[in-house]
């Protein structure tokens, strides 16, 4: 039988599955007295890293434990959430200041107040959070139009959860900025999934400029059936397609088979446009420009003879 562990290593054991963080509650449920406590402290072995809560000496100084600090410095039931939780998901920069969770009845000043279910929960990396439908809820009272798109289109993207969950999700929370975030889950509730974020930012501009709703992934076959390539979007009835041209997919080793790949569709009479990060600025005017008269209601009165 394996010998018990001293209060001591059950405490590290603990703060080791906390990004070396623990609470001064935490390290007396293991066994270890207010005097031994102390005396980490005093040895330096053990560092106060906020009121309550500390840190053991030599391990890595990281942006995750700094939330877990913060969580554990909070009242109980404290979870990661908005950015801080969007940003373990890894759909965000880091922020800073560590943003959390508590339950309404919590006496606390800096912590955002909020009922969660048990489906609104998580763990990621050792802490606890918001899962990504609930944060992408609450980020969506915080953060501007864009900004929720391309945290909702990379969620989405990424599987890490679906329409479906969010809907749920945002019946059981009753938050505030519900409507953006159904205006941002539109072009989600038609057509397949994207092949990335951007291509779904794409669809978006394409519908703010006021142009034709596209169809995505499209496939385009030769005359006896045979798959030639699928495009981002586009509209087949005019044999017009966009492209996203990342560099993930269309770095310069791919530089060769995409010009064989494009001279062929343009042989079946497709004309595709490629699209690139700067042709989605807001600023940017070149491919609304390229579009408009390829588009225009006369341009699509002529193509449908």
């Amino acid at each position: 039988m394996a010998e018990e562990r001293t209060p001591l290593e059950r405490a590290h054991r603990l703060a080791s599955r906390q990004h070396a963080a623990i609470s001064r509650r935490q390290a007396l449920d293991a066994g270890l007295s207010r005097h031994e406590i102390d005396s980490l402290l005093d040895s330096r072995r053990w560092s106060r890293a906020a009121r309550g809560v500390y840190t053991v000496a030599g391990a890595p100084r990281t942006w995750h434990q700094r939330v877990s600090v913060t969580l554990l410095a909070a009242p109980s039931g404290a979870v990661a959430s908005q950015l801080t939780a969007a940003a373990l998901f890894g759909l965000v920069k880091r922020p800073d200041v560590p943003e959390f969770t508590v339950p309404p009845t919590a006496n606390n000043r800096r912590g955002y107040r909020s009922l969660l279910g048990d489906g609104d929960i998580c763990v990621v990396d050792g802490i606890r959070c918001t899962t990504p439908a609930r944060t992408l809820i609450d980020c969506a009272r915080i953060v501007d139009y864009d900004t929720l798109c391309d945290l909702v289109d990379s969620a989405l993207c990424r599987g890490l959860t679906s329409v479906t969950h969010l809907r749920r999700a945002t019946g059981r929370s009753g938050r505030k900025g519900i409507p953006v975030l159904e205006r941002a889950l539109e072009v989600w509730t038609w057509g397949p999934k994207p092949g990335s974020p951007p291509e779904m930012r794409l669809v978006r501009r394409l519908l703010e400029w006021g142009f034709p709703r596209p169809e995505r992934q499209i496939r385009i076959v030769d005359d006896d059936g045979n798959l030639v390539a699928w495009v981002d979007c586009g509209w087949p009835e005019h044999r017009l397609g966009l492209e996203y041209n990342g560099d993930r997919f269309h770095g310069p080793r791919r530089w060769s088979a995409d010009d064989t790949r494009e001279d062929r569709i343009e042989a079946l009479g497709w004309r595709i446009e490629p699209v690139d990060k700067f042709d989605l600025r807001p600023s940017s005017t070149r491919l609304r420009r390229l579009l408009a008269p390829l588009l225009s209601p006369r341009a699509i009165s002529v193509s449908r003879r």
